[in-house]
């Protein structure tokens, strides 16, 4: 034979090669729908369920396990076309025990075949339930193993081999999506985990800083004339505090909190409740930023001689703008503090000054 008869491919019929192609379309469309289930999928059990009301017809399938692999066992979590009474005869199985045991101790799928004409040991589950041919994939993560699924037939002595191909694909992407699944629990638990220990720490930041303040203020008392650095750290002490406040309710997904309510804290503090906020909506701010923020504006509305204050913030992209105005603004200004030079630093801030107006700018952190 020639090298060009040699490549020459294959032949067939025109009704066998219609079929095939009918097939593999029928195939390829139940392996498109069935992805796109899982991918959406949100619960590992009902999930294995859609996916077998889905291929069911198609297959001829009558039975399907899926085992979760626990603590060295195997533990039933989904099933379809059994009995309660069998579903409880094979609710367990140790690894290397039945079909489903064996495919998850050698990490191999495993096709059964004839299973009723078998006196094989470990088939003797599934020939119990009359299955005649079964299929038995290890859901795998690499090498660990997330458990099994198998599918049966009691029509058929066995799977064709383009059967084989979709249930293996199939039990490909059910891993992946209990994977999926796996993992956004984890992340879940984490993130709680995460915020919990976040509003503990806020408490018991928040907690030693009122007794700091309450430190300084019971040092202040029957001193005459009161120092006015100790008031000013009293004040700022408070400020810190005031502003760990709204952390309790900091946004979980984005670590921000609202800039508006702790001016709201600084505004007050520095001018005795006569100074107001204004934003036209709500403006968010990371928490890294939140106190530095905070702390600055009370050291601009200090310099500024604790008069009748207004502050209006707004958003712009992502740089945040504050314009503070005083009623009455020294004839001159004194000279920035190191607190707040050092602050407008660590906000990469920038300022700017005109009559009776300050314009405070900076960019918010991890913005964009």
């Amino acid at each position: 034979m020639s090298e060009v008869e040699r490549e020459r491919p294959p032949t067939y019929p025109v009704d066998d090669a219609a079929a095939t192609l009918d097939l593999s379309r029928r195939y390829l469309a139940l392996a498109a729908e069935a992805a796109d289930r899982l991918l959406a999928a949100t619960d590992p059990a009902r999930m294995v369920d859609e996916l077998f009301a889905l291929i069911r017809a198609e297959l001829r399938l009558d039975v399907f396990f899926n085992y979760r692999h626990d603590g060295g066992l195997l533990r039933l979590e989904a099933y379809a076309g059994l009995t309660e009474q069998q579903a409880h005869d094979g609710a367990e199985l140790r690894l290397g025990e039945a079909v489903c045991g064996c495919a998850a101790l050698e990490r191999r799928r495993i096709h059964a075949k004839g299973v009723q004409r078998s006196d094989s040991p470990q088939l003797a589950f599934v020939r119990s339930i009359g299955l005649d041919c079964y299929a038995c994939t290890p859901l795998l993560d690499g090498e660990r193993l997330l458990g099994t699924l198998g599918f049966g037939r009691r029509d058929s002595p066995c799977f064709t081999a383009e059967e084989l191909q979709l249930l293996h694909t199939l039990c490909h992407y059910v891993a992946l999506a209990k994977l999926r699944l796996r993992h956004e629990e984890e992340l879940r638990c984490n993130i709680a985990e995460r915020d919990r220990l976040l509003a503990e720490l806020n408490h018991r930041v928040r907690n030693n800083l009122q007794m700091a303040v309450g430190v300084v203020r019971n040092e202040l008392r029957g001193v005459e004339p009161v120092p006015p650095a100790l008031t000013t750290v009293a004040e700022r002490l408070e400020l810190i505090a005031l502003a760990h406040r709204p952390l309790y309710q900091a946004d979980g997904a984005t670590l921000a909190v609202d800039a508006v309510e702790i001016l709201h804290a600084a505004v007050e503090l520095t001018t005795g409740g006569d100074g107001r906020v204004e934003a036209a909506e709500r403006v968010m701010i990371p928490i890294e930023q939140a106190v530095a923020f905070s702390l600055l504006v009370h050291a601009l509305l200090d310099r500024g001689g604790r008069s009748c204050a207004r502050v209006a913030v707004v958003l712009r992209g992502t740089t945040l703008e504050a314009r503070i105005t005083v009623a009455a603004e020294p004839a001159t200004a004194p000279p920035l503090d190191r607190l707040a030079s050092s602050l407008l630093r660590q906000l990469n801030a920038s300022l700017s000054e005109e009559a009776g107006a300050i314009h405070l700018r900076f960019p918010l952190a991890h913005a964009g």
